[in-house]
C-alpha cells in the first residue's frame, strides 16, 4: 500500500524561491527605514510561537548549473569560505543584539549556490 502523504501530489504546489526576503517587489530603497525594519523584526520574532525559518545565502559554486537563476559566484578558491561565514555570523550577532532574546530556529534553508561547496573544504582539511 502506498502512503498518499509521501506521493508526489503532496509536493505538486507552487512555492516561493528562497532568493530574497522581503521579495523584490517589496524593495523600496527610497522609503526604507532601518529603525522601522528592526522594530518589525523584533515584533515578528517575539510574537512567533513556532520559531523562525532562516535563509542563509551561500553564493559559491565550483561550476555553474545550466538552469541556475541564483546570485552566485563561480570559484574553486575555497579561501573565500571562512571570511564569508564569519560575515554571516557577525550579521546574526547584530540581529541577536537587537532582539535581546535567543530566538527559536525552526528551519534553516541554505541556498544561492552550492551548500556542499563549504562541505568539500571541510572534508579536504
Amino acid at each position: 500500500m502506498i502512503n498518499s502523504s509521501l506521493t508526489i501530489d503532496k509536493y505538486r504546489v507552487a512555492a516561493p524561491r528562497y532568493t530574497s526576503y522581503p521579495t523584490v517587489p517589496f524593495w523600496d530603497a527610497q522609503r526604507f527605514d532601518k529603525n522601522k525594519w528592526i522594530n518589525n523584526l523584533i515584533t515578528t520574532v517575539r510574537n512567533s510561537t513556532e520559531g523562525l525559518s532562516l535563509y542563509v545565502h551561500l553564493p559559491y559554486c565550483e561550476s555553474l548549473c545550466t538552469y541556475c537563476g541564483c546570485n552566485t559566484r563561480i570559484t574553486k578558491n575555497h579561501g573565500v569560505e571562512i571570511p564569508y561565514i564569519n560575515a554571516v555570523l557577525k550579521e546574526w550577532e547584530i540581529y541577536r543584539s537587537h532582539l535581546g532574546i535567543k530566538p527559536i530556529i525552526k528551519e534553516i534553508h541554505l541556498g544561492g549556490g552550492t551548500p556542499t561547496f563549504l562541505v568539500l573544504s571541510i572534508w579536504n582539511c
